[in-house]
């Protein structure tokens, strides 16, 4: 173990005796406490271990990020397990109680701003003596976040920090902790883990530039720093402050999940900004020290969403994860799980059900279970996850399932088991609230709906139209759907779905100049039409005021949006593009970037890969790469480690990972390889539409 390590676990054994002055290197990270860990759910597990050591008779204060994480980690059940007296929102509208004395904060990002004014508030309207703040965000974090890029003293911030919390306790004698532990991992499963607290970083797209550009001349003050003209000119120094500590932590994430998997990295990137995320953790300086002394060897694959949003905006996919993320609305305060009406388990009269809380996907109760049908969800068809799901409710239920009557066939063609079944299978636990409560995994309600199935069929016809000469361009057809959009049944956000589908599948070709002037017009005036009911999504869109002129900006920006999405892949060889014409009796159809960068990578042939850019921070990396261009050394490639890990910035969808789990078991004869697969969240539709038809997150304002 290293010294920094051995620091680390001294400053943890003796913090409760301390009152301030912990060390930068103290701070540096729980991982460095843990072996080599085989995926990121085992991380996370010690991780959380290590947090739940200080909330003994603490109330608890998370954060919407970090209690996400925690839903996927455990839930409220591990803090109550770990002797936690009351959890509460991080809010300045709670406080502690008159007898609560010890108060522990799960924090997802840096102690500034609203998160050290929300601190302050909690903790001068309670009567704490001990306080400890546990931050997901690394000491190098909150100095960059604090100072920018000047040189300072981790371990003297973090005192600051200490005498700060002291001063708002009332008392410097009072106790006060602060801990590095990044509470950021939602583990779905061995191969695949989300980190929600990044939900807002989002590629860039070539609109976004003349904001860059603006933004960088308002706060250069004089500098000689050029300002970007073209997206593949954007760099780290370029991006608003914000936006840079964003990709601060999550850079320093992905090194302490590394670290406690004892993993040193081969960076490959695809997309601008995750080149800039790539390059900012090749240069990291904890990275490039743990990278000197790991010994697993990994390919990190790090790719931009916005290169690719046909299935991301679409509403196919043979997964049953993809029809729920289209279906089901989002868990309150989460961008990851799913609610799900519980009512008709539960024998509750309609007029009730607001009294119901959701279910969702998280694992609950028979946890077995709930984990092998979480994995059918994004790995399995439809049809066969319906039969697992319809198998373990059998078995809850002490059943077996009646064999089909040939002489009344199901709806579903008696190809296995469908949701009918399924759905009078479960009913048997509405009166059995043990049952029912053992099993409440299992026993969560999917609904589906004809609406989905329409907005499937058009986008299979867009898919055969474009290209086709004898045809009306894909394009053409969503304008006329524009104009009889009641007729046909569909609103706004949906011809926006298709506008983004469309846009990402044909790329350039996507539209004429005609049928983008055509575009503004319609849809300004369909906002103004539909203005007493546009959804959330739109009103997201337009603003608060609309009226005339705020519908046509909304309609000059969609279509400049869409402008920037149409070009997103020009730079690429092989990626270039992702619609594959019919020919002869077969269809046109559709291949995905993120499928077809897995499958290259995983891949036993050999050659690079053209299009993923290589990192290589020491210097001996860049002599070998130099010395390759004068013989023949192929650069290093994803396949040449047993594991590799993708991250997607933006979001993955369930397809995507089905297609990752069916490159890692194809029958190419390559050395066996592990996939795993991590981002932000799952996309879906509304996430997709919202953050790639207005400008980015961080460049709101410019």
């Amino acid at each position: 173990m290293s010294a920094c390590a051995m620091e680390c676990v001294s400053a943890l054994m003796l913090r409760s005796e301390c009152v301030s002055g912990v060390s930068a290197c103290a701070m540096e990270c729980v991982s460095a406490l843990m072996l080599s860990a085989s995926s990121a759910g085992d991380v996370s597990e010690v991780w959380w271990g290590e947090a739940c050591k200080k909330v003994a008779k603490a109330v608890v204060f998370v954060d919407a990020a970090a209690a996400e994480a925690l839903h996927w980690g455990g839930g409220l059940g591990r803090l109550a397990d770990a002797g936690a007296k009351n959890v509460k929102e991080f809010s300045s509208f709670e406080k502690g109680g008159e007898r609560d004395v010890k108060a522990t904060f799960l924090l997802s990002g840096p102690v500034r701003g609203t998160t050290a004014t929300t601190l302050q508030h909690i903790i001068q309207a309670s009567r704490f003596q001990y306080c400890v703040v546990i931050t997901a965000a690394h000491p190098s974090v909150h100095s960059y976040a604090r100072y920018g890029g000047r040189e300072v003293d981790d371990a003297a911030l973090i005192a600051e920090l200490e005498q700060s919390v002291l001063t708002w306790m009332g008392n410097m004698n009072y106790t006060v902790e602060i801990l590095y532990i990044p509470l950021v991992v939602a583990p779905y499963n061995e191969d695949l883990f989300f980190m929600p607290a990044f939900t807002p970083l989002y590629p860039l797209l070539s609109p976004d530039v003349p904001r860059i550009a603006k933004h960088h001349q308002a706060v250069s003050r004089g500098d000689k720093i050029k300002p970007p003209t073209a997206l593949s000119e954007v760099e780290f120094h370029h991006l608003p402050h914000e936006m840079r500590v964003c990709v601060r932590q999550l850079v320093a994430s992905l090194h302490s999940l590394l670290q406690g998997m004892d993993a040193r990295e081969e960076v490959f990137t695809l997309g601008q900004t995750a080149h800039i995320i790539g390059t900012e953790l090749d240069v990291f300086p904890p990275a490039r020290q743990r990278r000197k002394v790991a010994t697993n060897k990994i390919s990190l694959v790090i790719v931009d969403r916005t290169l690719d949003l046909v299935d991301a905006c679409g509403h196919g996919g043979d997964t049953l994860m993809a029809r729920i993320m289209a279906l089901l609305p989002r868990l309150p305060g989460h961008c990851i799980d799913s609610a799900v009406n519980m009512a008709p388990l539960c024998n509750v009269h309609p007029s009730c059900e607001w009294t119901l809380v959701p279910g969702c996907l998280a694992p609950q109760g028979k946890e077995r279970r709930a984990s092998e049908v979480l994995r059918a969800l994004v790995t399995a068809p439809t049809k066969d996850t319906l039969a697992l799901i319809n198998n373990h409710v059998l078995e809850v239920g002490g059943r077996k399932e009646p064999p089909p009557s040939p002489d009344s066939p199901s709806k579903e063609g008696g190809k296995g088991v469908g949701v009918q079944s399924l759905k009078r299978n479960i009913q048997q636990f509405a009166s059995d609230i043990d049952a029912f409560t053992d099993n409440a995994a299992l026993l969560q309600h999917t609904p589906r709906g004809d609406h989905l199935d329409r907005l499937l069929t058009l986008e299979k016809r867009l898919l055969q139209a474009l290209g086709d000469p004898e045809e009306a361009s894909p394009f053409t057809q969503i304008l006329q759907l524009l104009r009889s959009r009641k007729g046909h049944a569909v609103t706004l956000d949906d011809l926006l779905g298709l506008m983004v589908y469309v846009t990402s599948l044909g790329g350039g070709g996507a539209f004429t100049r005609g049928e983008e002037y055509d575009l503004v017009n319609l849809l300004s005036q369909a906002i103004m039409e539909d203005k007493d009911d546009l959804s959330d999504l739109m009103l997201e869109l337009v603003g608060e005021e609309v009226d005339e002129v705020s519908a046509l900006k909304t309609a000059q920006r969609v279509s400049g949006q869409l402008h920037g999405l149409a070009t997103a892949r020009e730079h690429l060889k092989n990626y270039r593009s992702v619609h594959v014409p019919g020919e002869g009796a077969a269809p046109a159809c559709y291949r995905g970037v993120v499928a077809r960068l897995l499958g290259d990578c995983l891949a036993a042939t050999q050659g690079e890969v053209p299009d993923l850019e290589y990192k290589s921070a020491g210097l001996k990396d860049i002599i070998k790469t130099g010395f390759s261009l004068f013989v023949n050394v192929s650069k290093p490639s994803p396949r040449d480690a047993p594991l590799t890990l993708v991250w997607v910035v933006g979001g993955v969808t369930a397809g995507e990972v089905r297609e990752g789990g069916r490159a890692v078991t194809s029958p190419t004869p390559a050395p066996p390889t592990r996939l795993v697969i991590g981002s932000s969240h799952l996309a879906h539709t509304e996430d997709t539409l919202l953050k790639t038809l207005q400008p980015n997150f961080f460049l709101k304002g410019f």
